[in-house]
């Protein structure tokens, strides 16, 4: 290390300092390169990056209609958004998939998508855009085995207890259009590198769409999940939750008024450390939206609605919070809008993209998947034969507006022919 500063004292300055540096200081020395790519420094360097005062950023990605690709931007969380010169984000994806990717979650910098948006394609991959490494995992063993039709669902997130960051598989076959329950559930370990099956208590009532967000909180993913009444031909909705350090699932009640109705209209989402809920009027171009915060987690009587937003435009999805008053949403066009709760004044943003496009989730860099990631250069994610496959969707691209048409006239009609058509 150095005859003159304490090896300890030089691993505290090291793990304050930002993943690109650290990439260059691995040359310095094998003592350096050994320690920076050790697993130890990796997580107390991201343990630090947890940790530290500096102000929050936002990682923001939409497919931009003026420039027909994805983009991906990290943005410091001040009043005008602005992006981070310091910080420059290349998808390597843009070549490889129609249209986009799904984003499944970030957590610690790490983005989980899986290129299911448009037709199934067995891609899901774990990408550091700080370090720009990307792991693509391997197929699920259910994969290999399974025939006729089937939905899945994914999760992501971090496990508190062993320092480790999980993605959690749900598998729900199909028959004569009814989903058979329960489903299979397989959890893939960064650590271990590999999937295994869930052999511990799976819900056998409930289902969870593989379009519907998830929200990380207390170490659990949720998702809002529905099972239907036949006899009464309605729905009942609650909260599914996975704990990633037990490896089980957990039911939470939804305030009382929303148990019954539409659950595409729900969505879980991130209050701070609470869990929230959003409910939209209806799913597509709403302009009433309430929002729903658990105030004691677990606690069904602390389920408070905290706002109640009624809009005289048109605006698509709420994307999150910025702060504790002010959310950010799109509006109809496609516009990025940032709206304060309290005074209702609203600021549109110079950022134009499809509607079910865009995300927006907590940043901080980090050197996760330096040792299990690859090095990834733009648009060099995929084989030359993809590729060439790939060459194929260029002009589907110039469509994927229409594509997101398509998806929600299909979701509106599954809302009202569901109760009709699928049976437990």
């Amino acid at each position: 290390m150095s005859d003159h500063i304490p090896e300890e004292l030089m691993i505290q300055i090291l793990s304050r300092l930002p993943p690109k540096s650290l990439l260059r200081f691995r040359c310095v020395s094998k003592s350096w390169n050994s320690l920076i790519s050790s697993p130890e420094f990796i997580r107390q360097h991201t343990q630090q990056a947890i940790l530290s005062k500096n102000p929050t950023h936002k990682i923001l990605r939409y497919f931009s209609i003026p420039q027909k690709k994805e983009l991906y931007s990290i943005r410091v969380n001040n009043a005008i958004f602005s992006i981070d010169t310091n910080i420059n984000i290349r998808s390597p994806f843009n070549d490889t998939t129609r249209h986009y990717f799904r984003i499944v979650g970030s957590c610690h910098g790490i983005l989980c998508l899986s290129d299911d948006l448009f037709g199934y394609s067995h891609v899901l991959v774990l990408w550091n855009p700080a370090i720009n490494r990307c792991l693509r995992l391997p197929m699920p063993p259910l994969d290999c085995s399974q025939k006729g039709r089937y939905m899945f669902v994914f999760g992501f997130g971090f496990d508190i207890k062993s320092k480790d960051y999980k993605v959690v598989k749900m598998t729900y076959s199909q028959s004569r259009g009814a989903f058979l329950l329960p489903p299979k559930v397989e959890i893939f370990s960064l650590s271990l590198g590999i999937w295994k099956q869930l052999d511990g208590f799976i819900p056998e009532s409930y289902i969870v769409e593989y379009f519907y967000k998830q929200a990380v909180v207390h170490g659990k993913i949720h998702w809002t999940g529905y099972k239907i009444d036949v006899e009464r031909k309605r729905m009942k909705n609650l909260i599914l939750a996975f704990d990633l350090s037990d490896e089980i699932f957990v039911e939470l009640q939804l305030p009382e008024c929303l148990v019954i109705g539409a659950p595409m209209n729900l969505n879980t989402a991130e209050f701070g450390e609470s869990l929230a809920i959003y409910h939209y009027d209806k799913c597509t171009w709403t302009r009433i939206c309430s929002i729903w915060v658990m105030k004691e987690y677990g606690v069904v009587e602390s389920w408070s609605k905290e706002f109640n937003i009624v809009l005289d435009w048109e605006p698509g999805m709420i994307l999150g919070f910025r702060n504790n008053s002010e959310i950010l949403l799109t509006r109809r066009t496609g516009q990025l809008v940032s709206y304060n709760l309290e005074t209702h004044e609203k600021m549109n943003f110079d950022i134009i993209g499809t509607k079910n496009s865009f995300f927006m989730g907590t940043y901080k860099e980090s050197l996760i998947l330096l040792n299990e990631g690859q090095l990834l250069l733009p648009n060099d994610f995929s084989s030359e034969t993809d590729r060439d496959e790939c060459k194929d969707y260029d002009i589907e691209n110039r469509n994927a507006q229409m594509s997101e048409l398509w998806y929600q006239l299909v979701m509106h009609q599954y809302l009202t022919t569901v109760l009709e058509t699928r049976h437990i």
